[in-house]
């Protein structure tokens, strides 16, 4: 378990999906570098939706098993990353598909 991580309790809010959106420069190993802090903190990645934009990538990225504390972790550390432009961080408690994009 990571060092600045605390065990989930249940009730903790672990049972939420976060869903993160990471604007990013386009990279060769951008996505690699994103997909870190999630290992990091043990998140289980549900799903993963990559969109190419003009300004770079928009990753679309849910995941289970963490605390919003841990979430918040995670959302700080993608910040951190050079090639990372923009994070949002949002969560549901019901399952379903990330949406397509339409257009």
């Amino acid at each position: 378990m990571p060092d600045d991580a605390k065990p989930l309790k249940p009730g903790c809010g672990a049972d939420r999906l976060h869903t993160f959106v990471v604007e990013v420069h386009e990279e060769p190993d951008t996505l690699m570098r994103v997909l870190g802090p999630f290992a990091v903190q043990e998140a289980r990645i549900t799903g993963i939706r990559l969109d190419p934009g003009p300004a770079g990538l928009s990753i679309a990225i849910e995941a289970s098993g963490v605390t919003p504390e841990r979430a918040e972790l995670i959302a700080r550390r993608l910040d951190g990353l050079a090639a990372v432009r923009r994070v949002g961080l949002g969560w549901r408690s019901a399952p379903y598909a990330l949406p397509k994009e339409t257009g």
